[in-house]
């Protein structure tokens, strides 16, 4: 091979070999349609630039692929719960080590975007703020209180309620299992950093319908594939201590 300091014009792309690189890509992500922002950080030949020179817009190129994509199921940012918005962005802080700006929230490939988080609390500081507030949160503890049902107990103070005998996990507790594990499935080692379409899963290590606590030593992270598929055979000593 002989190394030039030149860059190849978009123009010196063959066609075909762009629509191969189309299709290699849509390959990987198993024939779902996927961005220009997917494909240049899969891609080996060529950057979305070329292919919108070439072919005018990101669908046309697609379409001449000749590939019946599937559409991506997007989820109507208002049906989107907080707990996602936390854990996504939980995520990324985690991965890049401090609060992350725009640029670095967009160049992580997130699965909500920065406008989903500004709209949400009204701008990106405040969410960051929220979110710090939301790890700050006892992990066991619920930040609903029991509704007084008396009139004399109005004035009083209300009890926290214990969440550890309950199946349902609460959002802070869900971070920290995440955040200790790493983000990714303590079984096969996926995670949604590195896989597309990896979904992460809060499974009760012994079962709650066993007597298993909804606390953090009884709670691992696996991916949707390992978690439905595990049945008892998934050994406790695979998960993360």
């Amino acid at each position: 091979m002989e190394f030039k300091l030149d860059r190849p014009r978009a123009n010196e792309y063959p066609t075909e070999a762009i629509l191969d690189e189309l299709r290699r890509v849509a390959a990987i992500f198993e024939n779902r349609r996927f961005t220009r922002r997917e494909f240049d950080t899969n891609s080996n030949y060529c950057k979305g630039s070329v292919v919108l020179s070439r072919f005018g817009t990101w669908q046309a190129a697609l379409d001449a692929t000749g590939l019946d994509l599937i559409a991506p199921v997007r989820k109507d940012r208002h049906f989107i719960s907080n707990e996602e918005l936390f854990s996504e962005l939980g995520r990324i802080w985690h991965l890049i080590g401090h609060r992350p700006s725009k640029d670095e929230w967009e160049s992580s490939q997130p699965i909500y975007s920065y406008t989903t988080y500004k709209t949400r609390f009204g701008g990106w500081v405040n969410a960051c703020a929220a979110f710090i507030e939301y790890t700050s949160l006892p992990a066991d503890v619920s930040t609903r209180s029991l509704a007084p049902s008396l009139p004399e107990s109005l004035g009083k103070p209300t009890r926290p309620i214990d969440t550890s005998e309950k199946r349902s996990i609460p959002m802070k507790l869900r971070y920290q299992v995440l955040a200790r594990d790493c983000f990714k499935c303590v079984v096969c080692g996926r995670s949604p950093a590195t896989h597309a379409g990896v979904v992460l899963h809060i499974d009760h290590i012994k079962p709650f319908s066993k007597g298993g606590k909804t606390v953090l030593e009884n709670l691992r992270s696996l991916c949707q594939e390992c978690n439905w598929g595990k049945g008892d055979d998934i050994e406790i000593s695979k998960s993360v201590s």
